[in-house]
């Protein structure tokens, strides 16, 4: 069952039950006020006529010879004028009777009809019974003079009070149901246009369920709909940035296994089919020692490729890192020192030019590593005789370089995993393409960005450019 129906169904129901609730308090209410009125009136007319009897009896007892003469005129005399619906008796023996019932006064017990308020009494109560004969209702009032020589029972058929009761109760519950059933009808029809925008939500998520991450809702209105329209609208579009995220991650990682297959197929092959070679054909001294250097230097380029896809990936889902002051001049000459044999081998000079001595707030290792694959980077990109300077200001740390430049055009894809310029130079040097993705790690794991500026044939100057206030003077 749907939440308008569920709803509808519910407040109609409620309502029905108060309705009728209060529809039968009120014809109780009505009922006994009829019945009340009714009473009164009858129990006053029986008490003038029985007071009228009395006082004509009064006047012609003296002349009545004895009980069966009194009995006889009291008779006709109730016959005559007070006999409507009504029973006398004389001492207490029933002389005259209007009505098709028989009473039983003596065995008569019922409520005192001085509990109904607006009568008046003369001499003793008058008593009022509610009783059902055959099916009928019967109001029944007596009462007895003082002397109880005479008694008088009155009837009253209220039958058609509570008949037209009854009556008006069963239409009120057929107009209650048809009134009902019209409020259903309404409320259904009023929900529903309530909860459209709910279900337009309902909609949409299951379209962003199935693949629409573009979906979203259109509800202009600012009630509480509104709100959670625009918070639904907000929940997908993180959700889509996510989704595109992730599958921006996930073309990285994929192009990244590819080149990382190709990089490592080529030098695989070359020792695979040397240590063939050097298997099945007796080779020169010579040509064997070619063949074992050509292998030791494919194992040290793969030896350098995996440590440094251990450290991209080691980078990649660290997201801090513990600073502590590090002095720029101290990390630059470090950084010589690492490199300094290495480059005397390429005929290459370098050169620190350091602004001050001052404080970056970093991690050492991770910082050497920065400078490091910088140089490195550099010395592939230089000829013999040129010169490669480190430069540590209060803005960033960078290395500058005299070698072939990078293209405009390959800048923004130099920090990619794998991505190397010139392919067949950077592979016979001992590259994988690897250095810049981690230098761009580095620098953003320190709060900073990789600043490259380059030109073609005029080299390139390649940092880490600090945010404001990330080096601090000393």
């Amino acid at each position: 069952m749907k939440l308008s129906t569920k709803i509808s169904a519910a407040a109609v129901s409620l309502l029905l039950i108060l309705s009728q609730v209060f529809a039968v308090w009120n014809l109780t209410q009505t009922r006994k006020h009829l019945l009340d009125t009714i009473a009164q009136a009858e129990a006053m007319q029986m008490q003038s006529d029985f007071s009228n009897f009395l006082r004509e009896y009064q006047k012609m007892q003296l002349y009545f010879q004895d009980e069966r003469g009194e009995c006889f005129w009291a008779k006709e005399k109730f016959r005559s004028n007070y006999s409507a619906n009504m029973v006398l008796y004389y001492r207490g023996t029933e002389i005259c009777n209007s009505t098709p019932y028989e009473f039983d006064v003596q065995g008569q017990k019922g409520e005192k009809l001085s509990d109904v308020p607006g009568i008046r009494y003369l001499g003793d109560y008058i008593q009022m019974f509610r009783e059902n004969v055959d099916g009928r209702n019967l109001l029944v009032f007596s009462q007895e003079d003082n002397e109880h020589i005479f008694s008088v029972v009155r009837v009253r058929d209220v039958t058609d009070v509570y008949e037209q009761s009854n009556a008006l109760f069963w239409r009120g519950i057929a107009m209650s149901a048809l009134l009902s059933a019209c409020l259903l009808i309404v409320l259904v029809l009023l929900l529903k246009r309530i909860l459209k925008p709910f279900y337009r939500l309902r909609d949409a998520a299951n379209r962003i369920a199935a693949g629409d991450y573009a979906r979203r809702i259109e509800h202009p209105g600012r009630d509480e709909v509104g709100e959670v329209a625009a918070s639904f609208n907000g929940m997908a579009d993180r959700v889509q940035e996510h989704i595109q995220d992730l599958a921006e991650t996930n073309e990285k990682q994929r192009r990244m296994l590819g080149a990382l297959s190709h990089e490592l197929k080529t030098p695989l092959t070359g020792i695979q089919g040397y240590a063939e070679l050097m298997q099945k054909v007796a080779l020169s001294p010579e040509r064997q020692m070619n063949a074992l250097d050509y292998i030791r230097q494919e194992c040290r380029r793969l030896n350098r490729l995996s440590r440094k896809m251990l450290q991209l990936t080691e980078l990649s889902g660290e997201q801090q890192i513990e600073k502590n002051p590090v002095s720029a001049r101290e990390l630059l000459e470090k950084a010589r020192e690492i490199t300094v044999w290495r480059l005397r081998k390429q005929k290459l000079h370098l050169e620190i030019e350091c602004g001050g001595d001052f404080a970056i707030e970093g991690d050492e290792d991770l910082l050497l590593s920065f400078l490091t694959n910088l140089i490195d980077n550099a010395a592939k990109a230089s000829s013999p005789g040129k010169t490669i300077r480190l430069l540590g200001t209060p803005e960033g740390l960078f290395v500058e370089d005299e070698g072939a430049g990078i293209p405009e055009e390959e800048i923004r894809r130099v920090t990619e995993p794998f991505y190397m310029v010139d392919k067949s130079r950077s592979r016979q040097q001992g590259g994988a393409g690897l250095g810049l993705a981690l230098c761009a790690q580095i620098a953003r794991l320190h709060g900073g960005t990789l600043s490259i500026q380059s030109e073609v044939g005029r080299g390139s100057t390649i940092g880490m450019k600090f945010v404001y206030n990330s080096a601090t003077l000393r």
